[in-house]
């Protein structure tokens, strides 16, 4: 996996009682990249899940990222990992993964977009753009913000923080490479039409 493969529909899980057979469909209907995101899961259940995530992305050819946990993406051999601006030290982690992981970090300004730029990120996450329902302890950010950010750095983007099929459009067009969707998935009531909605968005504007 390159740098490249960061475009499209990004998936965060949630710990709902259907999470995989929402991914699955998720995966059928285009998305091309899950990030396991299990804070709230016991330690025990932890690589268990990362695994059963990590096949169902091998089966569809898809870009798995573990977020925070280095020792974990490490075990369960992911594609790749996914830093906060507080979730530890990103040499340490490519040191620890390896120069083939792709390692990412979240950003809220033009300034930690830079950073994690020199720093030598494989991308960068960017938001909060809209009001978030799945994060509460969001940095809210802006489209105009977006656009600064996309002019100053060349890395792939993944636009973050309250998206849905009603805005994503909005967010491809302002420069992200990528958009990473959580309750609009996680939490619709129909999965799979929500998950086509976002990839036609994605593939009208590229």
């Amino acid at each position: 996996m390159t740098r490249e493969d960061i475009s499209g529909i990004y998936l965060v899980t949630e710990s709902v009682s259907d999470m995989f057979e929402r991914v699955e469909i998720a995966l059928q209907n285009g998305v091309r990249l899950v990030q396991y995101r299990g804070k709230n899961d016991p330690e025990k259940d932890r690589l268990p899940v990362a695994l059963r995530l990590r096949t169902l992305c091998r089966k569809w050819g898809a870009v798995f990222i573990v977020n925070d946990d280095p020792q974990l993406a490490r075990a369960c051999r992911a594609d790749g990992l996914h830093l906060g601006q507080s979730d530890g030290s990103f040499e340490c982690a490519r040191q620890m993964l390896g120069d083939a992981a792709l390692i990412g970090i979240s950003t809220h300004s033009l300034h930690e977009a830079e950073c994690a730029q020199r720093q030598g990120a494989d991308y960068i996450g960017f938001g909060c753009l809209f009001q978030s329902t799945s994060k509460r302890d969001t940095i809210s950010t802006s489209l105009g913000e977006l656009r600064l950010v996309r002019h100053a750095v060349s890395l792939p983007i993944v636009a973050i923080g309250g998206i849905h099929a009603g805005n994503a459009v909005q967010a491809f067009q302002a420069g992200a490479d990528a958009v990473a969707v959580i309750s609009a998935v996680m939490h619709s009531d129909d999965c799979k039409t929500a998950v086509r909605e976002l990839v036609h968005q994605w593939r009208a504007d590229s």
